[in-house]
């Protein structure tokens, strides 16, 4: 899988591209399947690890209440998306070829579904220097209409932000970027094809918007590193991540 100079060069500046058919049907359907098997308890997995909708009542064992998986890449069909090697071609291209994988996240945005407000991945992350790539796979058609994920093109240049403002996710307090930060006639919406892989900086503002329609709106990101990034948190929590493409860095993380 290769990209163009266009796209390389629009990743350059804005910080986020799509590219298309990446991954395939029955790529897709696979994931689609294992989604649907852990939401309903048929796949055991660690119930820490499923986040579900606000509005969801009691411990719902179906796809439709579940908002979020968290570390995915514990279940070995994820496991085995984060090596794609038709992404890992694209993210060695933006980023080098030491690659190794920071983490991943499944985002469900069932109908329904509730928006998720302006932030950027990196102050989030204890890794240096913050220009990690995130892969997000669509596994639905992704439109406006159903949720779809917001950028403001070049931000990424700006520097972390502070997310100082308080944020509300049912009974759950998350903190976003105050909106005055946020230059909203800028913004963009990412739409896109099921298969399709949006690749974004982890500096990029951005954002998703409700769900408004009957139909799902699933999506897999994984976040990606350069084997010569450096942990930033204390040493004793540090993971111990997996090198995917390359060579170790002596130091690095």
């Amino acid at each position: 899988m290769t990209i163009t100079q266009d796209q390389i060069a629009a990743y350059g500046r804005d910080g986020q591209v799509v590219v298309e058919d990446v991954v395939t049907r029955d790529e897709l359907e696979l994931l689609r399947k294992r989604t649907e098997k852990i939401a309903t308890g048929e796949v055991d997995y660690p119930r820490d690890g499923l986040e579900y909708e606000p509005t969801a009542k009691g411990d719902e064992r179906s796809l439709e209440s579940l908002r979020k998986i968290n570390k995915p890449g514990r279940d070995p069909v994820f496991a085995a998306h984060s090596r794609h090697a038709g992404i890992l071609d694209i993210v060695e291209t933006l980023i080098g070829p030491d690659v190794k994988l920071f983490g991943d996240q499944f985002f469900i945005k069932p109908p329904g579904g509730i928006e998720k407000t302006y932030h950027q991945d990196s102050p989030y992350f204890s890794i240096q220097p913050m220009a990690l790539v995130t892969a997000w796979t669509a596994l639905d058609d992704v439109t406006v209409e159903n949720g779809c994920m917001y950028v403001v093109p070049g931000s990424q240049a700006g520097g972390p932000l502070d997310h100082s403002e308080p944020w509300m996710v049912g009974d759950r307090q998350d903190m976003k970027i105050p909106d005055s930060q946020i230059d909203f006639s800028a913004e963009r919406p990412v739409t896109m094809k099921s298969g399709d892989v949006s690749f974004h900086h982890s500096l990029i503002l951005h954002r998703s918007g409700p769900n408004n329609t009957t139909r799902f709106r699933r999506g897999l990101a994984v976040h990606y590193m350069t084997a010569r990034s450096r942990w930033t948190g204390d040493p004793s929590d540090k993971p111990d991540y997996k090198l995917l493409r390359g060579v170790e860095h002596q130091g690095c993380v």
